[in-house]
């Protein structure tokens, strides 16, 4: 029997909003995965602490935004902190709708004139690219979220230029501030990145002398500097931070790395786009098929290349960075899709249903199994047995790596009534500590665990043991 998807608006529609569901799929189904734990702990000691501004990990505040914990503070208090680690999810798939939201106005704004319906495609288009729906698009991570604001930003400055429209620019500004507050200040060089190559492209050299969009512009700088003086811990600085992080993707690597991550990213960067960045792919180099590039496709690709290019460039940038450009693929390959005759548009139609459809067990059965039901995956197991093992005596933790945190994180919110888990500082007590690496000096040994990978142990230190020392 023969499939056929002809690319109608009701389809557009249906398919959308079936991606968009089906993003909330793995959220009650996976334990923590990777950063989830750490993102979920931040969150928790903000609201136990009552600091808004400040996130800490493991007790100790950490020089990092806080606008991403805040949604997750509040879903949390809605449907009890026992859930956060859905919260921390539900955070990135509301903004992944919102992405996707901004992608079908910005879509419909460039392409409508070649398709009523460009705007539902290219929303489409975003919902079901591999790396939105399959991993970023739901994980509970910063980057969806960091990924909506610098987006939205672009696409707000390119109509603030486009119709000289200051409403558009305090928009675009207001975004990428938020942006800001959401992870850090590269989002800064991404939209002043853009920006330059959509005056260069749209001529509007002019902007730069209107006393209203330099001003508000300046305006806009100041927020960083604000922030620094007025929220950020005294002796810590976001952008040396940011600075340190970003040159550990250049320093101490060889010549072959760099080689290699230049020839291996891009097609990193259009594999995870799938399905339509390689259909599109497999027509232009195996049907020889002719693509048109008008001044939209151009300057797109344009703006698309300067963001990419820091991440290429160096030797460590790893496909999480790439995230916020994906709004800005989707347009592209909405331009491009919307090219093909009918016969390769439901082509198209039907690897995008095989996506949406491949979801469902790819979030029921595939991801778990590989992630939470193998041998020695099951975090919940070991972070229940330690809260047997320790009862009630104080726990703490010398344990930084993923695997550590998620434990931690788990046993701070089945024991609300107790102070979250802090870092191990050497203190006379009777306490338990969680540690990563074996470290005798901590005290008895109680138990070990291999679990993903990691190794966690579990010892008891008592006063006993701090006096002997004393008296040798």
């Amino acid at each position: 029997m023969r499939i056929n998807l002809p690319p109608s608006l009701r389809i557009y529609q249906l398919l959308t909003l079936l991606a968009a569901v089906l993003m909330l799929l793995p959220l009650p189904v996976m334990q923590y995965v990777g950063e989830e734990g750490l993102m979920a702990m931040k969150s928790y000691e903000m609201f136990v602490r009552g600091d808004w501004l400040h996130p800490s990990i493991l007790g100790m505040i950490w020089p990092h935004s806080p606008l991403w914990h805040w949604p997750v503070i509040m879903i949390s208090k809605l449907i009890g902190w026992q859930h956060v680690d859905i919260a921390v999810r539900l955070v990135s798939v509301m903004a992944t709708w919102l992405t996707a939201l901004c992608a079908g106005l910005m879509g419909h704004w460039l392409f409508s004139r070649q398709h009523a319906h460009a705007g539902w495609l290219c929303a489409l288009v975003y919902l079901t690219m591999g790396e939105v729906a399959f991993w970023y698009g739901w994980l509970g991570y910063v980057d969806a979220t960091f990924g909506l604001f610098i987006f939205s930003a672009i696409a707000a400055l390119w109509r603030a230029i486009a119709d000289e429209h200051i409403g558009w620019f305090i928009l675009s500004l207001l975004l990428i501030s938020l942006a800001f507050m959401s992870k850090n200040i590269t989002a800064y060089a991404l939209f002043g990145a853009a920006g330059f190559v959509l005056l260069w492209r749209l001529q509007r050299w002019h902007l730069l002398k209107n006393p209203f969009f330099l001003i508000t512009g300046l305006l806009a700088l100041g927020v960083p500097v604000l922030w620094q003086y007025f929220i950020v811990p005294i002796g810590e600085n976001t952008a040396t931070t940011t600075i340190n992080d970003v040159l550990r993707n250049y320093a101490g690597y060889g010549a072959l790395a760099f080689i290699g991550h230049w020839l291996s990213f891009p097609f990193v960067f259009l594999f995870r786009a799938l399905p339509i960045s390689l259909f599109l792919a497999w027509l232009w180099l195996r049907r020889k098929y002719q693509f048109q590039r008008d001044h939209t496709l151009t300057t797109l690709s344009l703006v698309l290349l300067i963001c990419f290019l820091p991440f290429w460039i160096s030797a460590g940038a790893t496909p999480r960075y790439l995230v916020p450009l994906y709004g800005l693929v989707a347009l592209l390959l909405t331009g491009l899709l919307l090219q093909l005759e009918q016969a390769r548009l439901r082509q198209a139609m039907l690897l995008i249903t095989l996506i949406v459809m491949i979801k469902i067990p790819y979030s029921l059965v595939i991801l778990p199994g590989i992630k939470d039901w193998l041998p020695e995956r099951n975090v919940k197991v070991v972070a229940t047995e330690i809260m047997h093992l320790t009862d009630d005596a104080p726990l703490f933790s010398q344990d930084d790596v993923a695997t550590g945190l998620a434990i931690a994180a788990y046993i701070d919110v089945w024991r609300q009534h107790r102070p979250p888990i802090t870092w191990w500082h050497n203190s006379n007590k009777n306490a338990y500590i969680l540690a990563e690496t074996p470290t005798p000096a901590l005290g008895r040994l109680v138990k070990s665990w291999r679990l993903r990978g990691d190794h966690v142990y579990l010892y008891r230190y008592s006063a006993t043991q701090t006096t002997t020392r004393a008296k040798q």
